[in-house]
């Protein structure tokens, strides 16, 4: 059998025909589609694109999680074509020129962003169609119901081979210009495939990351999809804490920021509560396993979702690794670390940089020649992360390569050790390491919840309480010297990472 996410899905319509496949909120109703059902819109599309000779072609997808976004989404990457998702908070001109980089000809365009569709046709010469995230007809704009309505007599395409480009994943771009991600569909396959851990079909998922993410694309949907789970819809970041109550997931995939910052609400909410009672209140009866990537998770919160009843993994990934690489998991757990190498993965380490091959390592970057062979070397995945392995074969990560400061008696100082170790304390909200002049600064954002009715300076007297008691016990080389407190948080990009080049953009005057 190929190893595409075609196969695996016609395996999931087959298998859980009958299950719910994905739910998701209409004003305060709960709606679902069955595997089945899903599965047969898709072929729909399929056959929309093929009537319209879209095959090796490049399709782009900007909106925000829907119903429509997700079987527009599988019905390409279950074709011959390649999807690109794209992230729509970013400004106009990025998005025309992300969807005019990929050479795309086709883009499934949100309702709630139609203003745009003008703009995207007037720079983007390559694009045939635009299709409204609609299943029903409008006038003056084409949507799915016309694509459906175009391949009613056509057979399908057909299917993808396993060195076919799937995906198109644009990196965040914390630094430089964003590059476009190749994934073939044996990438996509083969990390579902490792990643599959020990849940029934029916376990729920409750959505919340960014759905062009390929974190969540890969560790809620189709993972989520291979072991038949039912996925849940979270509508909007500031109706979670409600949703878990309204879907009741068992499993959530969250990054380290959304998990303090829960966590932070939830202890200020619950002073003296039990938390079992507490955990129930606010993450609804079933939720047990919490998914986390995209930075490092400070232990200390792992033990204190443990006594909600919830155990939480670390997970290690890049989306050039479509994307898991390794992860904490049930029986094979270690606290402080990102878990253990799936089984298609090997790792390496040159001059401390983890390095990293396997069937999930991308084809390349999308005609970047020059930068793919920067990254990838003698069919080595060049991460980019410092790290070491552990005597039972646990990796652990002690910064990024890039961000080291090196000072003039020759030290090198990984930024992340100390900022995750600020991070803990009561008044940090976000933070910040630099160097300038041979010295090293804390920039913090105060956490507005345990800082609130404080004055500035009763702020910064409690920051510089922090800093001092950090320095007792640090070397010289790695005391902090300065102390900048910003009044906004730091700018970050759709990955909710900070961006280290922006971390001077709205500096205060303090």
């Amino acid at each position: 059998m190929k190893k595409t996410i075609f196969t695996m899905w016609k395996r999931c319509g087959e298998q859980y025909k009958d299950l719910p496949a994905v739910r998701w909120l209409v004003k305060k109703d709960v709606h679902e589609l069955s595997y089945g059902e899903l599965a047969a819109k898709t072929a729909e599309i399929r056959k929309g694109l093929a009537a319209l000779s879209f095959d090796h072609k490049h399709i782009s997808i900007i909106g925000t999680s829907s119903i429509e976004w997700i079987k527009a989404y599988m019905s390409v990457v279950s074709s011959s074509n390649a999807a690109v998702p794209l992230d729509p908070a970013l400004p106009a001109e990025d998005l025309i020129d992300l969807v005019a980089r990929s050479d795309s000809e086709g883009v499934f365009l949100d309702k709630k962003f139609a203003a745009l569709a003008d703009a995207i046709k007037a720079g983007c010469p390559k694009l045939r169609h635009l299709w409204m995230l609609s299943e029903e007809k409008e006038e003056g704009a084409e949507t799915i119901a016309d694509l459906i309505e175009a391949g009613k007599d056509t057979p399908e395409g057909e299917p993808p081979a396993e060195d076919d480009v799937s995906m198109i994943v644009f990196t965040s771009g914390t630094t430089g210009k964003s590059k476009g991600v190749m994934l073939t569909q044996s990438n996509l396959y083969c990390n579902v495939e490792a990643i599959v851990y020990d849940e029934p079909p029916g376990v729920v998922f409750l959505s919340v990351l960014p759905v062009h993410h390929a974190f969540c694309l890969s560790m809620d949907w189709l993972n989520g999809f291979w072991m038949g789970g039912i996925i849940c819809i979270n509508d909007s970041l500031m109706h979670m804490v409600r949703n878990m109550t309204i879907f009741n997931p068992h499993v959530m995939l969250m990054v380290p920021l959304m998990l303090e910052t829960i966590y932070k609400r939830v202890k200020a909410l619950g002073d003296g509560v039990p938390p079992e009672i507490l955990a129930k209140k606010v993450f609804g009866p079933n939720l047990t396993r919490i998914f986390t990537g995209g930075a490092h998770l400070e232990p200390y919160y792992i033990d204190e979702f443990a006594k909600f009843g919830i155990e939480v993994y670390e997970g290690y990934g890049m989306s050039e690794c479509a994307p898991v690489i390794t992860s904490n998991k049930a029986g094979a757990w270690k606290p402080g670390s990102i878990g253990k190498p799936l089984p298609n993965v090997e790792v390496k380490f040159e001059d401390g940089e983890i390095c990293v091959r396997g069937t999930s390592v991308m084809k390349g970057y999308y005609n970047m020649e020059t930068e793919t062979e920067q990254t990838l070397r003698d069919g080595w995945l060049h991460t980019g992360d410092k790290g070491y392995m552990d005597e039972d074969g646990f990796l652990f990560i002690n910064g990024r390569v890039k961000n080291l400061i090196i000072l003039s008696n020759g030290e090198n100082i990984s930024p992340e050790e100390i900022e995750g170790k600020l991070a803990l304390k009561e008044f940090v909200g976000e933070v910040i390491v630099t160097g300038e002049d041979n010295l090293l600064t804390a920039r913090i954002y105060p956490d507005p919840d345990t800082t609130e009715g404080k004055t500035a300076e009763e702020i910064r007297a409690a920051l510089q309480a922090i800093l001092d008691d950090y320095n007792k016990d640090q070397p010289t080389y790695k005391q902090l010297s300065r102390l900048v407190v910003r009044e906004n948080p730091f700018f970050k990009n759709s990955s909710r990472k900070i961006i280290r080049t922006e971390v001077l953009r709205d500096e205060p005057l303090a």
